[in-house]
């Protein structure tokens, strides 16, 4: 089986389409109740701890483990936020995900290739408003995350952690005021 391959599906509606469905059938992504204000409270959380992290980075941490530094964990917990924040988007709309590619595609097909009128006015709101760089902003920085877990080869700077931190920030605003409208 192919691959979930989330930078295709921004070109192709019909293969986003597919694996949507794939995903539903499966139920991998199904009908929920709103949780979003949970969701977002998350997001709050991991934003809090990685700005913590990072600030320890400037005299603890160097103080205690020498040269070793956490910016692996920092863009993880990052990406989480940013996760959570589209978690948050998906539970307004009444559904919820078990996997983060079956996320994309919900995201990638509902908030950037539909055009469809939903039936509330705040969803309608978030629908027109979520653009390709948000859907690229999760999609980087899933894979930003998943090299920062898995790759032991790769040097991850302060630089690199606050970039991604202006990210996950900018795109967890983004959804809250969407998600007050």
């Amino acid at each position: 089986m192919r691959k979930p391959n989330w930078k295709l599906w921004l070109e192709d509606k019909k293969e986003c389409k597919l694996w949507l469905d794939s995903y539903i059938r499966k139920m991998i992504l199904k009908r929920s109740p709103d949780d979003s204000k949970l969701h977002l409270r998350r997001t709050d959380h991991n934003l809090t701890f990685a700005n913590w992290i990072i600030d320890k980075h400037k005299d603890e941490i160097p103080e205690v483990f020498g040269g070793d530094n956490f910016y692996d964990w920092v863009i993880s917990v990052y990406y989480y936020a940013i996760y959570h924040a589209a978690l948050a988007l998906m539970s307004k709309e009444g559904y919820t995900s078990k996997n983060h590619s079956a996320t994309l595609s919900f995201l990638i097909y509902h908030h950037y290739h539909s055009q469809k009128a939903l039936e509330k006015e705040d969803v309608e709101l978030i629908a027109s408003s979520l653009g390709r760089e948000d859907i690229e902003t999760l999609g980087v920085s899933k894979e930003l995350r998943e090299k920062a877990c898995y790759d032991v080869h790769e040097q991850f700077e302060r630089r690199l952690a606050e970039q991604i931190n202006q990210q996950a920030v900018d795109f967890a605003n983004k959804i809250k005021l969407l998600l007050k409208s």
